[in-house]
């Protein structure tokens, strides 16, 4: 009997074709970190990633762009870690670029502790080669309007430019300082007096024995004193917060991190600050620091965040948030130098109340504050506020956020630290699933994680979504080739 084979042609899933297009907002050091290793790590499967920042420069951001000389980092440079897979980057570079030939200050008995700007510089040079070849785009350009359109975001600037991208990441950052109410009812004079810590016109009109009101005590507040030691301010600065904590200094000695933070029966709050407490002291019996313990538990955070239940995160942010702060987030011993000196001398003055109203009285300012004891009066020629970032109710900070929270494409955290995202960045849309086109990177991914600020935390958190964005787009680009029985 004869056989009749008739062959069918190959039935092809998806045709073979170019890589995916990323786009990414933000293009501080969170979205260059993003743009270099995806641009390293994709070469077969990112066909272009573009960067949408209005600064002339790619990853400084507002952190690393301050043009003062004697803003400092706050974590030693072989702690930064700023480039995964090369952990010892940012000091190798310190030490080979003369950077340290010019700033013999950074160097300190508890470490290296360079400047903020030489860190933007360094970040600069990873990103030179890859703009150079044109593998990322930088738009100096704001983002104004974010759409969806044919399955793809189309991004919109300021300026007219459109971005059409397959993977969306926002990488947009901390949020302006939080305001006292107060400063909101302020007359037009006394609000010129008024200004954040990183505005780039903070110090301008601070004269040299004017007295000055810093409202906070963290890390910018110890940035606002260096800034005006190094202007030769004499007057006296009151430090005022609702706590009173201030950062901690840095061990010396060049300890290791102490303490096993991995069990997972630490499922709430209570648990958590006794294990704390018992690992500190047998640090201690063995002459070993408490920075020690601070820096296991900081390897440790995102997974002990996540095993919190929700009513647990609740209490670790009202009960012991600020305290993990101050120790977690430490001062550089240059800040510290200048903090203990100006306390001994009377120049600086830490004072804990809440700020109830402020009035112009002459040439100055008369700030009313709630303290323990009652209320009593500072008067100050100048006020700097040294909040820290407001991340409640995130997406209300820009224009596009905003936009996008009324589309249900994002939604702020219902604990105030940033934007929904699952533990793998993705955003979560108003329907509580994640978007696998739509990624969060950096600060505003902490409600996944518990915190985002740290450089090595940043990097690791932006390993990770590289990897998975990687994967998904060289599974979606496969070619699938399936042939029919013979």
């Amino acid at each position: 009997m004869l056989k009749i084979r008739i062959s069918s042609p190959r039935l092809q899933a998806r045709a073979p074709g170019p890589g995916s297009r990323v786009a990414i907002i933000g293009g501080g050091y969170t979205g260059a970190i993003v743009a270099k290793l995806l641009v390293e790590r994709g070469i077969r499967d990112i066909e272009e990633v573009t960067i949408f920042e209005p600064r002339e420069q790619l990853g400084c951001g507002l952190a690393y762009d301050v043009k003062n000389l004697d803003v400092r980092l706050n974590v030693a440079a072989h702690r930064m870690r700023a480039i995964p897979g090369a952990p010892t980057a940012f000091l190798d570079w310190l030490q080979t670029s003369g950077t340290l030939t010019v700033d013999p200050d950074a160097v300190t008995p508890e470490g290296i502790f360079a400047r903020r700007r030489d860190f933007g510089r360094f970040m600069q040079v990873q990103l030179a080669p890859h703009l150079d070849s044109g593998a990322v785009r930088h738009v100096r350009d704001v983002v104004r309007v974010v759409e969806r359109q044919n399955e793809q975001w189309r991004i919109c600037g300021a300026d007219g430019t459109i971005v059409m991208a397959d993977i969306l990441i926002l990488a947009t950052g901390h949020p302006p300082a939080s305001r006292p109410p107060v400063i909101d009812r302020l007359s037009a004079l006394a609000t010129r007096r008024v200004k954040e810590v990183l505005a780039a016109d903070a110090f301008n009109e601070i004269g040299e024995s004017d007295p000055v009101l810093v409202v906070g005590s963290g890390l910018t507040a110890i940035d606002a004193l260096c800034r005006l030691k190094a202007l030769g301010h004499t007057g006296t600065v009151s430090l005022l917060s609702r706590t009173g904590l201030m950062p901690r200094p840095h061990a010396g000695g060049g300890f290791s991190p102490f303490g096993d933070f991995s069990s997972t029966d630490l499922t709430s709050a209570k648990k958590l600050l006794s294990k704390v407490r018992a690992t500190i002291k047998d640090a201690q019996a063995q002459g070993i620091p408490w920075q020690s313990v601070f820096d296991a538990l900081r390897q440790h955070a995102p997974s002990l965040w996540q095993a919190l239940p929700m009513r647990e995160r609740q209490k670790f942010l009202r009960r012991l948030r600020r305290w993990y702060d101050v120790h977690r987030y430490r001062m550089p011993p240059q800040g510290a130098a200048i903090l203990e000196l100006g306390i001994g001398t009377g120049r600086v003055r830490p004072e804990t109340g809440d700020l109830m109203s402020i009035r112009v009285d002459g040439q100055e300012l008369l700030a009313e504050v709630d303290t323990r004891g009652g209320k009593t009066e500072f008067h100050c020629r100048h006020i700097l506020l040294a909040t820290g970032p407001d991340f409640r109710s995130y997406a209300t900070h820009q224009r596009f956020l905003l936009g996008m929270q009324r589309d249900g494409f994002i939604q702020s955290d219902r604990f105030g630290l940033g934007l929904a995202c699952d533990s793998a960045g993705r955003a979560i849309t108003a329907t509580g699933t994640p978007n696998s086109t739509l990624f969060v990177a950096g600060p505003p991914a902490r409600p996944a994680f518990g915190e985002l600020t740290g450089v090595p935390e940043i990097a690791a958190q932006a390993a990770s979504l590289v990897d998975r964005i990687i994967g998904c787009c060289a599974r979606e680009t496969r070619t699938i080739v399936i042939n029919p029985p013979m």
